[in-house]
């Protein structure tokens, strides 16, 4: 009998920190209260529904569904039977979301049509069945045991993986990476995943498992329940698995983005579900008039703005009170029409039409096409009024909303689609003189006052925290050549006071000092300079890339001459809009065209120094640096760009615009986006951003606050080790007692490990940096113990001593000048578990010996734990031999012999995990039936053996298909060779499961030697 749910409990949960409780139960406790409402399933109570821990379907429980969601299709148990063949034969995530979407299309029978079978029913919730279970143990490629898996009618949905935050390092990342590495070990259980979840006490994290973790986020609302904000973890928990909420994600909210042939999921961010489920809130309520059907929403610069605008028209097209809308995306350029339109389609977006001109956008509207609308404002330009009929049901999504009411343009479109609901979205804040933008896209309160935004803006700040964007720092450059404001009037008396006063007088204008100013010879051979200087000190050595910014196509020309001859041509290419009618010659040499300008524009984000065999024909991707005066100011996404070299006049969301084009997150070095200001705008940003400054944020940082931030952090990494107990004098007995600190006072090592890699960043954006000189021997001591600490105690993430890639150039560098490898290895070398490792260390001084232990039996313990849960009982005596140890109950020589018991028995469980498998097996059976003699049990193994040769293949403990077949197979084998052995009483299916893990624990090769079974 099911287990009868709890009744409504409070959001408040009792504490379950304890020895004897983690963050998993609470979690699971939340998921129980009534407020959410998932019922949990025991694994005792799971095992009927899963005969085999292979499958993660809930086969009995989804069949059961299946036909009380689809009476009228499944009428017989051999239609219910087809339909369950054809989901387990599927490995494809995306299918598998997009039937748990619209359901199953299938044809039972030549003469019947086909029909759809739903998975899910969505408009009544409670008809599903939504469980939650723990310890969910599953069997790949290797065993593994994800600790809460949520199940919607016997689907696993959502992959959580709990970590706690007390132990000496774990966070939510830990967790995300597990679910990375599940995702290859046990791949079966995300072919129907929504997403995988890291957390811990304090902190839950949401993604696709496998993606790098940058790519990881935090939900920050609630919605629809009510929790205090400063919990922050209980607010994404119930923000994420509220069950109207995650049908929601999983119906309009996850989409695959294809590009350049590679397909990658992506799932909402809370800002642009909150601001979908506004749009539709208004959009929907049809007997509203107009005025109260429009908003505009402010997300930032990078925060996916446009991804909102297409999960906003596929919920819309979809929604049935909208009886089939007219959804249109409006773009104020074709520049940013181009961008939209790749992105509907590497969506794979429906039903969606672009307008090819002006005729032909008034002919769909006036033909009552229904679907979305991609077109330019421009198109509407002199369109007859009320071409839509009034209808209620047209919407309109606009980008970039301030910029829509240019010239006409915009009252063409509202007298054209009169009635409709129109929605604004904007990247940057209103400016302060700007009083247009709110009447023609704000909600019109009932006092006759106009909403300024609708919902919660996504500011700088937001984003920031979030981790959506990186903090751009501007850094003032060659300053004796900027040009803006007054600095104009001293450069010109600098340059040309020399000169007769008529010859002066000719440059009287402003427009004419400023171009004898900017395209003066000298000007632009010191900027390239510089830009050359700076771009192969900073951002090259990286692998990032760069974007000069300029007045026009004359100051384009230039600039690509002077880079060319400083970087060579491949490094340099011009961007610039064509006008061949009025471009001279010279312009026109700078030419691409829209295929090649495609192409390079693709071809750009791949890094430069990429060798791959499929960026081998992308000659494009050896450009470094972009030149450009009027494209790619806007809506150019190209995460490797990290530095944006500014030499152009830009004001209020122009400026805002171009200098978010670095802010985009790439890798863990990209710690910030760089502008370089050679015209001299960021003096003065308050005069060029006219802006409430409570709404405008921290749009960009001096870089001298990047300086500052590496100094704090480096005295916080430094303090963590004392110089009265650390001295600083490169000695084995420092780096020991360094090392002890961080595995024995609590928080150390994880403080070490961040604050480390956040000064990794910071260090390589600064350097070369003459005020980093007295920082650099002790930054070379603090990577030296960063180098020990990881070989030490996570020797499977750095097997030696030695500079990676992780490390980036500069500290590369440093490595390479400051720390001998060689003796490193020397001095701390590397161990192996085996016989003679204790004798090994029998010389040493006690606090190094216990520390060698400790840190081989971390490494071994992880790296075994993640293959074997048998050794699950060692990992947590080790862990309690560290809590003593910390608590000052456990030391000395005392310890010692505690470690040196335990370094015996996981010794002892690494040499029977790596026991013969002829004689596991032969364990197996003596164990069963311990009357059985030692040469009938090796009997019973080798014919264990021969048998297993008949169904397994190179690489069969990853496959479906041979867990039943070789379990038939042994059940027969034993019934009628060995039925007098007494192996088949009580529970026969589970000895038999026994000896199949043995095989798949061993990746067991057919004709393999049965003396090794390697």
């Amino acid at each position: 009998m099911p287990e009868a749910m709890e009744g409504p409990v409070p959001y408040t949960v009792r504490t379950l920190f304890n020895e004897e409780t983690t963050v998993e139960r609470e979690i699971i406790e939340h998921l129980k209260a009534g407020k959410l409402g998932w019922t949990w399933r025991s694994r005792d109570y799971l095992k009927p529904y899963r005969p085999e821990e292979r499958e993660v379907l809930l086969l009995p429980l989804l069949r059961e569904k299946l036909k009380a969601l689809n009476p009228g299709v499944l009428t017989s148990d051999a239609r219910v039977d087809a339909i369950i063949t054809k989901l387990r034969g599927c490995r494809d995530n995306q299918q598998w979301l997009a039937w748990l979407k619209d359901g199953v299309n299938y044809k039972f029978d030549a003469a019947e049509n086909a029909q759809d079978v739903c998975l899910i029913d969505y408009e009544d919730i409670d008809a599903n069945d939504w469980w939650v279970t723990n310890q969910f143990s599953i069997d790949g490629k290797s065993t593994r045991r994800p600790d809460i898996v949520l199940l919607i009618n016997g689907i696993p949905i959502v992959v959580i993986e709990a970590k706690t935050a007390s132990r000496s390092k774990p966070d939510w990342r830990e967790g995300a990476k597990q679910l990375g590495m599940y995702s290859e070990e046990i791949d079966q259980l995300f072919y129907t995943n929504a997403y995988g979840v890291g957390v811990n006490e304090t902190r839950m994290m949401y993604g696709v498992p496998g993606r790098r973790l940058q790519f990881w986020l935090q939900w920050r609302d609630p919605w629809p329940h009510e929790i205090d904000e400063f919990d922050e973890m209980k607010v994404s928990l119930y923000g994420l698995f509220d069950r109207g909420n995650l049908l929601d994600f999983i119906r309009h909210f996850i989409v695959f983005v294809t590009k350049d042939g590679k397909t990658e999921k992506v799932v909402v961010r809370y800002q642009q579900y909150l601001a979908v489920k506004d749009i539709l809130n208004r959009a929907t309520d049809l007997t509203s008039p107009a005025e109260k059907r429009r908003g505009l929403i402010w997300h930032t610069q990078g925060s996916g703005k446009t991804l909102t605008m297409i999960y906003a028209a596929r919920s819309l097209w979809e929604d049935p009170k909208l009886h089939q809308p007219t959804v249109i995306l409006l773009v104020d350029r074709e520049q940013l029409g181009d961008q939209m339109d790749r992105e509907l389609n590497s969506t794979g977006t429906d039903n969606v039409h672009v307008a090819a001109s002006k005729r032909d956008l008034e002919e769909k509207l006036s033909g009552d096409y229904r679907g979305v609308i991609l077109t330019t404002v421009h198109l509407f330009e002199g369109m007859p009024k009320r071409v839509t009929k009034q209808r209620p049901n047209v919407i309109v999504m606009a980008d970039e909303a301030h910029r829509t009411q240019e010239r006409e343009l915009g009252t063409y479109m509202r007298s054209a689609l009169e009635g409709a609901s129109l929605f604004g979205f904007t990247g940057t804040p209103i400016e302060n003189d700007d009083h247009n933008t709110p009447k023609a896209w704000g909600y019109v309160k009932d006092d006759g006052k106009i909403e300024r935004y609708m919902g919660r803006p996504y500011t700088v700040t937001d984003a920031l925290r979030d981790g959506v964007v990186k903090p751009i720092h501007w850094q003032p450059r060659v300053t004796d050549w900027q040009l803006h404001g007054t600095k104009l009037d001293l450069a010109f008396k600098r340059e040309f006071g020399h000169l007769p006063e008529e010859e002066q007088n000719k440059l009287t204008t402003e427009g004419a000092r400023l171009d004898a100013l900017l395209f003066h010879p000298t000007r632009i051979s010191q900027i390239a300079d510089d830009v050359v200087r700076h771009f192969t000190e900073h951002v090259r050595p990286n692998g990032f890339k760069g974007m000069l910014v300029c007045r026009d196509k004359q100051a384009v020309k230039l600039y690509v001459t002077a880079l060319r001859e400083r970087l060579g041509d491949e490094a340099v290419m011009a961007v610039i809009s064509e006008a061949p009618q009025k471009d001279p010659e010279d312009i026109q040499a700078l030419y691409l065209g829209e295929t090649k300008r495609k192409k390079l524009l693709n071809e750009f984000l791949i890094p430069a120094q990429s060798e791959s065999e499929e960026h081998r024909d992308k000659a494009f991707r050896k450009v470094e640096i972009l030149v450009v005066c009027d494209m790619l100011l806007t809506g150019f996404d190209a995460p490797i760009l990290q530095a944006l070299y500014l030499d152009k006049k830009l004001l209020n969301h122009t400026l805002l615009q171009t200098i978010a084009r670095v802010n985009r997150p790439y890798n863990e070095l990209k710690g910030h986006g760089l502008v370089l200001d050679y015209y001299g705008i960021f003096d003065d940003l308050n005069e060029a951003l006219n802006y409430r400054p409570d709404e405008l944020g921290d749009v960009a940082f001096p870089f001298d606050t990047i300086r500052e931030q590496f100094r704090k952090t480096f005295q916080q990494v430094w303090e963590l080790f004392p110089l009265e107990t650390v001295p600083r004098d490169g000695s084995h007995d420092a780096f020991v007692t360094a090392m002890k600190i961080l595995r024995d006072v609590d928080g150390v090592e994880k403080q070490f490990d961040t604050g480390y890699r956040n000064l990794r960043v910071l260090y390589e954006a600064l350097q070369p940096d003459e005020q980093l000189r007295d920082y650099v021997r002790p930054y070379a001591w603090l990577t030296k113990l960063y180098m020990l600490y990881r070989k030490k105690f996570y020797p499977d993430a750095s097997k030696s001593i030695e500079a990676t890639e992780e490390d980036a150039a500069r500290t590369r560098e440093l490595i390479r000048e400051h720390i001998d490898v060689d003796e490193l290895e020397t001095e701390f070398p590397t161990y192996v578990l085996d016989e003679h490792f204790l004798t090994k260390l029998k010389d040493k001084k006690p606090d190094a010996k216990a520390l060698d232990i400790e840190a081989m039996l971390t490494a071994e313990l992880r790296i075994r734990l993640d293959q074997d849960d048998a050794f699950r009982p060692l990992s947590e005596k080790l862990q309690r031999l560290i809590d003593e140890k910390r608590a000052g109950t456990l030391a000395g020589i005392a310890l010692i012999e505690e470690l040196e018991k335990l370094t015996d028995a996981v010794r002892a469980a690494v040499e029977e995990a790596n026991r013969p498998v002829a004689q596991q097996l032969a364990l197996k059976v003596k164990a069963r039936n311990a009357a059985i003699t030692d040469a009938l049990a090796a009997e019973i193994a080798a014919a264990t053996l021969t048998e297993a040769d008949k169904h397994c293949f190179p690489g069969w403990w990853g496959s479906s298909t041979v867990d039943p077949e070789l379990s038939r197979g042994l059940l027969f084998m034993v019934a009628t060779r060995f039925s007098l052995a007494g192996l088949l009483t009580d529970d026969a299916m589970g000895f038999i499961g026994s000896l199949v893990q043995v095989l798949k624990r061993r990746h067991y090769k057919p004709g393999a030697p049965t003396a090794t079974g390697d």
